[in-house]
């Protein structure tokens, strides 16, 4: 009877663990990146394509000021300093292509659904971004990540696409505390104390 007890303490534990690992993964992520949002005036495929110009710009502008950025608290900063320079270059870009829209750049938190760079999965939630609102910026949008500089690998009007996404393994310290010869799996990987 004590070990159905202890193996019933354990499922709910881990279950638990779960539900909160979840939670600080998603918590964690949010604050270490700043995406940028790009909303193009409406759907029309013109406005639609003058959307990915503006973007091409601005990752092109970002790249060169982010470069040196530690973290998203300071790529954050710079972004917020770089607003009327980000401006200017969509500005600039929407009237040399014949466009006479407006432009509203904004950082700040934004509510985020759970969008993909292929392997990589960002969940659903607040995060700082670099919002760029074309016109009446009630088209389509397009999103990367800023920091780390994501969006500089490739993009498309779907978002980023990796070409060879990297594995990345986590690691809980949590686990190494394990009884010796116990073995549990998460994540589908297989874990011994």
């Amino acid at each position: 009877m004590k070990k159905i007890s202890f193996l019933l303490l354990g499922i709910i534990l881990l279950i638990m663990f779960a539900y909160v690992w979840e939670d600080i993964r998603g918590t964690s992520l949010s604050q270490d990146v700043l995406r940028l949002h790009v909303i193009a005036n409406s759907d029309n495929p013109s406005d639609q394509q003058l959307k990915l110009m503006v973007k091409d710009q601005v990752v092109a502008q970002m790249r060169e000021v982010l470069v040196d950025a530690p973290n998203a608290d300071q790529a954050r900063q710079i972004a917020i300093r770089e607003i009327p320079a980000i401006k200017r270059s969509a500005e600039e870009t929407i009237a040399a292509h014949g466009y006479d829209y407006t432009v509203d750049v904004e950082v700040g938190q934004y509510a985020f659904p759970t969008k993909s760079y292929g392997n990589l999965v960002f969940p659903a939630g607040d995060y700082q971004a670099v919002r760029v609102i074309i016109g009446e910026g009630q088209g389509k949008n397009w999103w990367c990540v800023l920091f780390p500089p994501l969006c500089m690998v490739s993009s498309s009007d779907q978002g980023l696409s990796l070409d060879s996404p990297q594995q990345a393994e986590i690691t809980l310290k949590c686990l190494k505390f394990l009884p010796k010869g116990l073995q549990i799996t998460f994540m589908g990987k297989q874990h011994e104390g």
